[in-house]
């Protein structure tokens, strides 16, 4: 009995000492943290005050910076992605800052539409960034690859600022495509992607066309695909300087009795059986015309385009079945005094017809650059 008391007697004395010297221990530590944590605060002191060289700059040397990491006006930046201009406002306050300034990174918008996922957000997105862009011109395409998909939203949202276009691509159905409308005095070109009409057929004509560019000015340039009908789609056709379209020859030859203002032109045909057509007025500015066959017209035969009379053409591709009988003939009266510089013929792959050998084509114009291709 006694021995168990001096036991726990001797136990109770050893808690007490290693009390003691946990006690110092722990003192010592709590010193030790104390030591660590004022370092850690002079550290974060330090960094505090340290400026990086890049933010020492003034803003608008920053926005300057900003602006050529976006592709130069009017090219466009993503809406989403790793090459949207949304990435510079992420890495801090002050390049926040700096980005929401700037309205030239928001001015140029490519928004592409491949499914219904998250368009609210995408809708948002496009807003933001058109109110960000404040009064400047925009460059915008609005391209939706799913026919069923209904863009209608998004189309209103841009054709808010129609007033601020300046180049404008759109591929749209062409339910959507009736929600362009508006005063347009900036926009200088235009790109449409004409989807399936599916209340009509795509070339039957309408009583009044749906969609009107007619309030563009300064309109010069114009790209059209797709299901494109001019009786859907009205264009002051007399102030358009370029233009590229897949068209039935029947529509191109009613665009180009408009288009005395052309200066470049290059049109893919589609074979299309009408009675003979009337010649085209002269276009006496256009200096460039390609004239290539769609696959449809390549196993055609050869048909012969209406007259052209072109006094200004130095350069022209065309489709040799499209120059008749005697290709040489047709071009040597397509420009009155002289021949264009630049002669590109163009013949189908697997044709079975004789082209015209190049020798007979250097010959006739030795001083043209003659070249004999094949149609892609």
């Amino acid at each position: 009995m006694f021995a168990d008391l001096a036991d726990a007697k001797s136990a109770r004395a050893a808690a007490r000492t290693r009390i003691t010297e946990l006690d110092v221990e722990i003192e010592s530590l709590q010193r030790l943290l104390e030591a660590r944590l004022h370092e850690r605060e002079e550290c974060r002191e330090e960094l505090g005050s340290y400026k990086y060289p890049i933010l020492t700059l003034p803003p608008e040397i920053t926005s300057e910076i900003f602006i050529h990491f976006v592709p130069a006006y009017s090219e466009r930046s993503p809406l989403v992605g790793p090459d949207s201009p949304a990435h510079l406002a992420r890495i801090c306050r002050a390049w926040r800052t700096v980005a929401l300034s700037t309205p030239t990174l928001w001015s140029a918008i490519e928004l592409r539409l491949n499914d219904a996922d998250s368009f609210e957000h995408r809708l948002q997105l496009l807003k933001t960034w058109l109110t960000r862009s404040g009064g400047f011109s925009l460059s915008i395409a609005l391209l939706c690859y799913d026919i069923e998909i209904s863009a209608a939203a998004f189309v209103e949202a841009i054709v808010f600022h129609a007033s601020r276009w300046q180049e404008i691509e759109l591929k749209l159905p062409y339910e959507d495509l009736r929600h362009v409308t508006g005063i347009m005095p900036l926009l200088r070109t235009l790109s449409v992607h004409v989807g399936p009409n599916l209340e009509l057929d795509a070339k039957a004509p309408v009583a009044a066309p749906a969609v009107i560019f007619t309030q563009a000015p300064n309109l010069k340039e114009v790209v059209l695909s797709g299901y494109f009908n001019p009786f859907c789609i009205t264009l002051l056709w007399s102030q358009i300087t370029k233009l590229t379209a897949r068209l039935y020859e029947t529509e191109a030859i009613t665009i180009l009795r408009d288009a005395a203002a052309l200066e470049e032109c290059c049109l893919t045909l589609f074979c299309q059986l009408r009675s003979p057509i009337s010649p085209i007025p002269p276009l006496p500015r256009l200096r460039s015309l390609v004239l290539s066959a769609s696959s449809t017209w390549r196993t055609a035969g050869p048909i012969h385009l209406p007259a052209l009379t072109l006094p200004a053409l130095e350069s022209i591709q065309v489709f040799e079945p499209f120059l008749g009988a005697d290709p040489v003939a047709t071009l040597s009266t397509i420009r009155p005094h002289g021949y264009p510089r630049r002669i590109v013929i163009s013949v189908a792959q697997f044709s079975s017809d004789t082209t015209t050998p190049y020798q007979v084509y250097t010959a006739a114009f030795p001083e043209a650059t003659v070249h004999i291709e094949l149609e892609d």
